[in-house]
Order: structure tokens, then sequence, then C-alpha cells
């Protein structure tokens, strides 16, 4: 025999609640509920259906479904339809979801998130329900299926996706492979966690690695992230984070820096803004590269990125080809400061960015030579393609191609980081000027480069002073240009550079004592005679590797005795007639300066038979053998070729 009985039950600010008692075949009872919407505050509530019943061991079941809408923790849910299905005992408490449960909504926000309708499926974790509840307090165990979720955030749109959720209220809750894709596909931010960790007490806090990402309108991702975070009032804030900057280069493009290590770096979302900071370091010396200051407007898609360098120290521990691919085979040995800083500003349409950053007293190698106190600004009208805001000026304090030369200026413009115009630069030269002409480099390819130095009005006197041959005396002004090729290895050489005296030409002369005395008497009165040459012109050639040897013409032209050269009969009448006087010298390019002054200075140079070098057997030279080294045998290859040519006097129609 079945009884049943309806009711309802309703009343000022109460929900209309109606329903229908029944008792089952074994008499048990067993009621059946409906709960019209209730509103309150924004929130509603609806039990279209619910079931309870009695087991003859005293225990309830209950299954039906509620629908809700209305504030959740940290933002809102609309029409959440959540079933329901458990038990209740005395014993054993409440338990709810044996098995798997779908949820549906039709929109969730958290914070700046908004989620479209979806759905999401819930189960057990192992073989307990979901949620119990008992003498022991409650307790959640669940797990979640892959996720595909779509929705905005601000006003972009959002599509985000996870491997699954793990739930328990004891030990809290981990999300793995996070991935987030916000705006239009063709300029995409992006965002993936390979696991957040997560625990609840008055606020949500835990752990997230393997971050990496970035934001469509900023070419520069983060990668191997990690940090603490805090969820609260609406915000969310990320604490003592690190992670790698890597530059996104233009497809094709080789990157411009190498990857950057974050470390104390601090992020907070609230508001729709996004706002963090962080110090920026070489991984390898740990030296603080950049420090950076980021607010972006999720709902603008508007931001802008502070960068500050207070203080980029290079030396033994830190190389700009460290930092960046393009410093390779142009600069090393690097040793000074860089400060300055930049800017990079963004919004949906486009991104810019400028800088400052100077040196002063900057120390380098370059593939021409050593360069010492570089001083001076470089600004940049777009920072991150590395362009310069037009021609940009050093001072250099000194450049050592082979001869020193002190206070000079080079210009140049850099564009796109890779493109360099070399527009000039200039120092004085003995009197006179050295100019290196304009050209074009590509310094994102091995190519050969080729540079051009002009000299103009160089002074023998003071090139000679300045080397200190105190025993070589010289006269006249040069004119000519060296250049200088480098392959693609950065091999340099010089190929046809040529020097030229200015009428009315000048001099050359030994002005010291002689110091083999025992040359012989033809010997000493040939140099006695030539020992002041006056020229009406004089050339210098010159080709050759700079690390090699260099091969030196000196073509003297119109020779002719110079004041201090002993006099003779025989030396009259050669002045009469033209003489053309050349010399070769084989050099390495360091000792060329050497070979001139052994030239004319034998005491620059000193006697081999002194050092025990050699010794003279019937009226020859023959090698001795040195401590440690063995003799020289008769079928070793030596080149008969003598280093420096000898003079040749050549009479000119």
């Amino acid at each position: 025999m079945r009884l049943g009985g309806n009711f309802a039950i309703e009343g000022p600010g109460l929900p209309r609640l109606t329903g229908r008692m029944e008792r089952g075949l074994a008499g048990n009872p067993r009621l059946r509920l409906q709960m019209a919407p209730f509103r309150a505050g924004g929130s509603s509530l609806a039990v279209p259906q619910l079931v309870l019943a009695q087991a003859a061991s005293g225990a309830w079941g209950v299954a039906g479904t509620i629908m809700a809408s209305g504030a959740v923790p940290g933002g809102r849910v609309e029409a959440l339809e959540l079933p329901l299905s458990g038990n209740w005992s005395e014993r054993g408490g409440l338990a709810l979801w044996r098995s798997c449960v779908t949820l549906r909504f039709d929109a969730l926000e958290l914070a700046d998130l908004a989620l479209d309708r979806n759905t999401m499926q819930v189960c057990p974790l192992g073989q307990a329900a979901i949620l119990r509840s008992g003498d022991a307090g409650m307790a959640v165990a669940a797990r979640s299926g892959a996720l595909n979720l779509t929705g905005r955030v601000g006003e972009s749109p959002l599509r985000a996706s996870s491997a699954g959720i793990v739930l328990e209220s004891r030990r809290g809750m981990v999300v793995r492979d996070v991935a987030m894709v916000l705006g239009p596909e063709d300029a995409a931010s992006r965002l993936s966690v390979r696991e957040i960790a997560a625990s609840f007490g008055e606020t949500a806090t835990g752990t997230a690695s393997g971050i990496a990402g970035g934001l469509a309108a900023v070419p520069l991702d983060l990668l191997e992230g990690e940090a603490n975070w805090a969820f609260a009032d609406g915000a969310l804030v990320l604490s003592a984070a690190s992670f790698s900057l890597r530059d996104r280069p233009a497809p094709g493009a080789a990157a411009r820096f190498y990857p950057l290590r974050a470390r104390d770096a601090v992020l907070r979302m609230a508001d729709r803004e996004i706002t963090a900071s962080a110090t920026m370091c070489n991984p390898a010396s740990d030296r603080v590269v950049t420090e950076m200051a980021l607010r972006h407007d999720l709902a603008s898609g508007r931001g802008f990125v502070d960068l500050s360098v207070p203080g980029l120290r290079f030396d033994d521990r830190l190389q700009p080809n460290q930092l960046t691919i393009l410093a390779d085979g142009v600069i090393a040995l690097a040793d000074g400061t860089i400060t300055g800083e930049g800017r990079i500003d963004w919004d949906a349409d486009r991104v810019t960015s400028r800088g400052a950053f100077s040196s002063a007293d900057f120390d380098f190698a370059a593939a021409f030579g050593p360069v010492r106190q570089v001083s001076g600004t470089v600004a940049f009208s777009d920072l991150l393609s590395l362009t310069t805001d037009g021609t940009q000026r050093l001072r250099i304090g000194s450049i050592n191609p082979g001869v020193e030369v002190f206070d000079g200026t080079f210009d140049f413009a850099l564009r796109e980081g890779t493109q360099v115009s070399i527009r000039g630069g200039r120092w004085p030269f003995f009197g006179g000027t050295m100019e290196l002409r304009p050209t074009e480099l590509n310094l994102a390819v091995s190519e050969v480069r080729s540079y051009v130095i002009e000299i103009s009005g160089a002074d023998a006197a003071q090139f000679i002073a300045s080397m200190e041959l105190g025993n070589i005396s010289a006269t006249g002004l040069f004119d000519g240009t060296v250049p200088l090729v480098f392959d693609e290895m950065g091999n340099g050489e010089i190929r046809n550079g040529l020097l030229i005296s200015r009428p009315p030409g000048g001099n050359l002369s030994y002005v010291g004592d002689l110091t083999y005395e025992d040359m012989g008497a033809i010997a000493n009165f040939a140099f006695q005679s030539l020992r002041s040459l006056d020229f009406n012109q004089m050339m210098v050639e010159m080709n050759g590797p700079l690390t090699g040897e260099i091969i030196t013409r000196l073509l003297f032209d119109g020779v002719r005795q110079g004041e201090g050269a002993s006099s003779n009969l025989v030396t009259r009448q050669i002045a009469k007639l033209p003489i053309r006087f050349n010399v070769n010298i084989r050099a390495a390019f360091y000792e060329l300066l050497t070979s001139l002054r052994g030239m004319y200075d034998p005491a620059f140079v000193r006697d081999p038979r002194d050092l025990g070098l050699i010794k003279v057997e019937n009226g020859r030279f023959v090698a001795q053998p040195r401590p440690g080294l063995p003799a020289a045998k008769p079928d070793d290859d030596i080149s008969d070729e003598p280093a420096i040519q000898r003079q040749e006097s050549e009479p000119v129609p």
C-alpha cells in the first residue's frame, strides 16, 4: 500500500518550496522537492528536482540537480548546473558523488577572466566519494578530465586548456599542462605552465613551475619560469619569481641577444592590469644587465616596460659576445662600464621603443687593433631592432692598427642590429690626419669586409720622433691610402697601400755613430757616403697580411746626397745623375718598424756574433745551434730570399 501527500511552503523572504511525501513498497519514506528560483542581492538558487529516500538501514540517499547564479570566491558564476548524488548515514556521515559528474555553466568570471558556456567532468579521486563529511570534518578529493575552455580577458579572446585538475582538501590542488592563448591567432599572446600547485586557507596560495610565454606585441619570450603565487581580494600576485628572457626574432632571422635570467621578479594582476618588475642578469656571470618595470592594461592591450642599465661592467668575467652574437668577430677583450635607459611601448596595433646608452673610457680590441678610452652616448630610435637615431659620434682616446693614434672621433649608424653604416672616422696623425672612409657592413653574415684609411699631411719627422728612433732623422710630408681587407674568418691584410711624399720631397738620414767598426774600409766608406739621402719623391707601397709578412717597397726618386754625408770625387760625379733608389722589406707588420730602424741603426739590432748565434768560417757566416735546439741540417728548407733587398742604384736616362 502506498501513502503520499503534496505540500507547499512559502512566506515573506522565503523561497517557494513544493513537494510530495511518499512511502515505498517497503514502507520507507521518499520525499520529492522542488524549489522555485530564489533571488537576493544579484544571486539566485533553484532546485528543479530533488529526491530524498530512506533505506531499510536508516541511511538516506539523495539525487537531483541544483541551479545557481551569483558570487563565488574571486568572481561570479551564471547558470551553474550541479547534479547531486550521494547518501547520508549516522555512522558514515555525508558522501556525495561516488561516480563522475558533469558540471555545466553558462558563464564563469574569475578576476579579469570570463569563460564562455562550457562543461566539465569531475570524478572521484580513487574509490572514495568526491565529498565526505563526518565526525572528522569535511574532505574533498576529485579530479577532472582534460579541459578546453574559451572566453575573454578584458576585450581579448581567450582559449585555454589543461591536462586536468587534481583537488584534495587536505593537500591542495594541482593543475597540470596549462596553456592559454590570448588575442586573435595571428597576433596572440601565449602562456603555458607545466604545473600549478595550490593550498587553501584564508587566501589561496601556491607555486607555479615551467612558466613560458610572451606578449604578442613585444618580441621577447619568457621561459623556464618559477614563482610563488597568492590570490586574494581579486588580485593574483606572483613573487620570488625567476625566469629566462629570450629574444623572439623574425622568421628566418637570428636572435639578437642570448637569454637573460631574471631574479627577484614580482608580478601583480588585478583590475585588468598587469604590473611587474625584475632584475635581468647574465646567467654565466650573474652580473646585472638591466632592471625592468612593466605595466600592461588587459582591457586596451596597451602597456610599456622601462629598462635601466645602472652600470653594466665588462671585464674578464663578462664580455659582449656573451650577451649577443652580433659582437662575435667585432669586439673582444672589452674593459669598461655601460650605463643607460630604455623604454618599450605597445598597443594593439604597434610597438615603439627608444633608449640611450653611454660609456666613458671604454677599452676593447677590434679586428684592426686595440681601441682605448671610447666615450660618448649612442641613442636608439628603435631599441628592439637596434636602430640608432641617425648618425652617432664616439670619441676615441687611441686606436692602434700598428701605429697608435690619439684623440679621434668615429661616426656611425646602426640599422636592424646588423647593418652598420660607418660614416667616417678622423684622427690627428703626426701633424696631419688619418680618416676612415665611409663603408657599409652587414654583421649578420660572414663576409669580406673592407676599410680604407686615408692619410693626409703626415710629417715624417714627427713619425720618427714618436717611434723613438733616436739615431734616425727624416723630413717630408706624406699622403696616401691604406686599404684593409678582412676575410670571413676575420683575417686582415693590407692591399695596395700607398703613401707618397709631397713636393719638394725630403730627407732620410742616420745621425748616430757607426757601431760595427770592423765592417771594413769600403763598407764604412759606403755607409758614410749614404748616411744622408735627399729625395724628390718617396713612395711607400704596402701589401700583405696583418698577422704575417708585409711586403713594403720604399721607392726613392731623385736621390742625392744630403747634408752630413761624406763627399768625394766619385759621389760628386754620381750626384750629377738622376738616381732611383728602391728597397724591398719583408717583415711581419708589427716588426716592420724594427726592420726600418735596423737599416740605419746597427746598435738597435745587436751583432749576432756577440749573441753567439753565428760564427765566421772562411769569410762566411755559419749558424750556431742554440741551447736546447737541434743544429740545422744541410737539407733543411731555408729560403735564400733576403728579408731586406740589397740597395740598387739605377741610372735613369
